[in-house]
């Protein structure tokens, strides 16, 4: 996979504490004088965000295909890159995203069993070389990502209502990415503190700027 300079993301199952390390290090990036751009997978763009809202409607259980659901996630993706990933990395901008295309990987490939190899060729069209140079995935068990997640008391969406054993799968996605592509993933123990969790993340972005 062809990977795009100052672009990261962070990836992890719900509860990982992804908004508040990427908070920390666009914090801590801007500190050392870096423009830094924010963006969430599915959406940063407006029609990616509309996208996301069909994604995440939970009036779509149970009828929404993995495949549609899979194209979807891309549509928003090829969008967001045209309008504001290509643009910022050409005017020297770092780019920081909460979820990318290991998301679609662990979700729909493993997740929803459509396969990796048919999520990375798809991905491959859609990022067409505009891929995060590194991502970071915070790793959490299931368990601990339900309980937290009870904690915020929000109505869950369509991807949230989802078994167990379907966000197991995911979990396992993302660390079998990082065991095949450790040029560009790495996973850290997100059942820390956030100041721990903070600063291996710091540590692996800090060596590719």
């Amino acid at each position: 996979m062809q990977t795009a300079k100052r672009f990261f993301s962070l990836e992890g199952i719900d509860g990982s504490g992804k908004s508040t390390q990427i908070d920390m290090l666009i914090s801590a990036l801007e500190a050392e004088g870096f423009s830094v751009v924010r963006l969430r997978e599915p959406g940063g763009a407006k029609i990616s965000e509309r996208i996301r809202e069909l994604l995440l409607d939970p009036a779509f259980k149970g009828i929404m295909s993995d495949d549609t659901e899979l194209l979807l996630y891309n549509a928003a993706r090829a969008q967001v890159i045209k309008e504001i990933i290509r643009p910022a990395l050409e005017a020297g901008k770092v780019v920081i995203a909460d979820r990318f295309a290991w998301s679609t990987y662990a979700y729909q490939g493993y997740g929803r069993n459509l396969g990796a190899k048919k999520v990375q060729s798809l991905t491959e069209i859609t990022c067409d070389g505009c891929f995060p140079e590194l991502t970071v995935v915070l790793d959490l068990t299931v368990e601990a990502s339900r309980a937290r997640t009870a904690k915020r008391g929000a109505a869950p969406d369509r991807l949230e209502q989802e078994k167990a054993d379907f966000f197991e799968r995911v979990r396992q996605g993302y660390l079998a990415a990082a065991r095949e592509f450790p040029d560009c993933v790495s996973a850290i123990d997100a059942n820390r503190t956030p100041e721990e969790v903070f600063a291996d993340l710091y540590t692996l972005v800090k060596a590719r700027l």
